[in-house]
């Protein structure tokens, strides 16, 4: 009872950092806040909050990972209540909400443009992890697509691997940062590039 007790306790610790981090990120930009910062408005020592990441970029990561993960759960949700709507609709819905996830992480990950090995390492290992979960979504509405269109010599992994290349986080921050795109233009571009040719 104790330990359980324990345990969330420390998750709602975790959940006020990550809120607590978020809001100072959004307000003063995540290079500007120090981990001091973070721990006071927390209502945390820093020794705490030191314990439960060694510096900002592993609690950036946390942070994003918790965002992708609701962000995959509400592509599902979408995709079960939505099954009637049209294939082309779900699909770009699905894009739109990974594009609307990068957006929000844009500021985290052009901050963490220079991490250390370690956070690397982590990064890439949590990205395989998520950029597999969207990648099976776009399939299986990809495949839907090649079902009802016999003809169609369009292969719905490789195409879901080029969407996802498209919108991988140094791409887009690269599109943006570098082609001055803004997000309506990149989603504008990722849809008349890989969507609107399978409707025509």
């Amino acid at each position: 009872m104790l330990e359980r007790t324990l345990r969330k306790d420390a998750q709602e610790r975790r959940q006020i950092i990550l809120e607590k981090a978020a809001q100072l990120f959004a307000q003063y930009g995540v290079e500007n806040v120090s981990m001091r910062h973070i721990a006071r408005e927390a209502g945390v020592g820093q020794g705490t909050l030191y314990r439960s990441y060694t510096n900002k970029g592993e609690l950036c990561w946390d942070l994003i990972g918790e965002s992708c993960i609701q962000n995959k759960n509400k592509m599902e949700r979408y995709l079960l209540e939505r099954s009637s709507s049209s294939l082309k609709e779900r699909l770009e819905t699905v894009l739109a909400y990974h594009l609307e996830s990068l957006e929000t992480h844009s500021p985290l990950l052009a901050a963490m443009q220079t991490n250390n090995n370690s956070e690397e390492e982590r990064s890439a290992s949590f990205y395989n992890e998520h950029y597999e979960s969207i990648h099976s979504l776009i399939v299986r509405l990809l495949e839907e697509y090649k079902e009802s269109n016999d003809t169609s010599k369009m292969d719905p992994v490789f195409r879901a691997d080029a969407i996802m290349s498209t919108m991988a986080p140094e791409m887009y921050l690269f599109l943006k940062e570098q082609r001055h795109y803004t997000s309506d233009e990149i989603r504008d571009k990722l849809f008349s590039t890989y969507v609107e040719p399978l409707f025509l």
